[in-house]
């Protein structure tokens, strides 16, 4: 029940979001993307140490701070990209680590993830590209208000308390890291020549959206390491010849599935720390994003991007593979 409320809100969110971040843009108010892109994720990792601090003593913390970041997304459209990112990083921590509760009490071994995380993309798109039509603000934050506070109905839910699956973490920490910047700066840098209108970038963003929710049913039906090795050879072989569409948006869908793999195998390591597991990952989100913001190129495309993920899950998912 919880995952529904919070991936409906995640959608909503995102969507708050772009569509602000873009509407001040078309009015000529320039909104700096670095600021808003630091606040919504380089801040969800000590929002996230947070919550884990206080998890034991206040169980409804979580969701707690998901409507105050519904809220404060709300506050933001009309104010400041600060605000606006800073609505967006609360939620995302609060919601996150509800959603890992959930998925963990009802034994989903990561699905709920990838329906979590998945929705957001589609959100940014959409938002992104009704800015420039119409502004449904007002309509929208009534709508989110109504989905916090049905999502607040939810009764909470029980921190992890238990051990993880053991051995080295440090490594898997820096794998999972070192793989989540690579997929948020390949999926920015690298732009096929089809993906042009509103009906091919629609396509592409539901192939991501697919993918990421593929990736959590698929790891807990086939396994973290079957997944990872399947999908990320098959997206290295699509991004090759990801100039047609149809291998192009292949390429997406596969090269999207580790994003759950990613969290859950993190967070078997810290069961205690979701916060901090979910914060973590995000922060790497934002510097992948770094280097297109400055306009830095490097030399990794899908390919080898699809490549050096593999090799970096690697000892991640062949050992403790759940």
């Amino acid at each position: 029940m919880a995952s529904f409320f919070y991936s409906v809100l995640h959608f909503l969110v995102d969507f708050a979001c772009a569509h602000a971040m873009y509407r001040w843009a078309y009015e000529g108010l320039m909104p700096d993307a670095l600021i808003y892109n630091f606040c919504a994720f380089a801040l969800q990792m000590p929002l996230g140490a947070m919550l884990d601090s206080c998890a034991d003593r206040w169980k409804k913390l979580p969701g707690r701070t998901a409507a105050v970041g519904v809220m404060l997304t709300a506050i933001g459209c009309f104010t400041h990209p600060a605000i606006l990112g800073l609505g967006n990083a609360a939620f995302h921590v609060g919601g996150g680590v509800d959603v890992i509760r959930e998925d963990h009490a009802r034994g989903w071994k990561g699905k709920a993830l990838g329906i979590f995380v998945a929705p957001g993309a589609l959100g940014l798109y959409l938002g992104g590209q009704l800015a420039g039509t119409v502004d449904i603000t007002i309509l929208l934050i009534l709508v989110m208000a109504v989905f916090a506070l049905l999502s607040l109905r939810v009764p909470a839910l029980e921190p992890v308390n238990g051990t993880g699956i053991g051995g080295n973490t440090l490594l898997p920490l820096l794998c999972c890291f070192l793989v989540v910047i690579l997929r948020s700066y390949v999926g920015m840098a690298v732009v096929f020549s089809w993906k042009s209108g509103f009906f091919m970038g629609l396509l592409a963003v539901l192939a991501v959206v697919l993918g990421k929710m593929a990736g959590g049913i698929a790891s807990a039906r086939f396994g973290a390491g079957n997944t990872a090795l399947v999908s990320l050879v098959l997206a290295a072989v699509c991004y090759g010849f990801g100039e047609q569409p149809a291998v192009g948006l292949a390429a997406l869908f596969f090269f999207n599935m580790t994003m759950p793999i990613t969290l859950y195998q993190l967070w078997l390591r810290f069961p205690e720390l979701p916060g901090f597991s979910f914060g973590l990952l995000t922060f790497g989100l934002f510097l992948g994003f770094l280097p297109v913001y400055f306009g830095w190129s490097l030399p990794v495309g899908g390919v080898i991007g699809s490549l050096v993920s593999l090799a970096l899950l690697a000892p991640v998912v062949w050992r403790g593979d759940k």
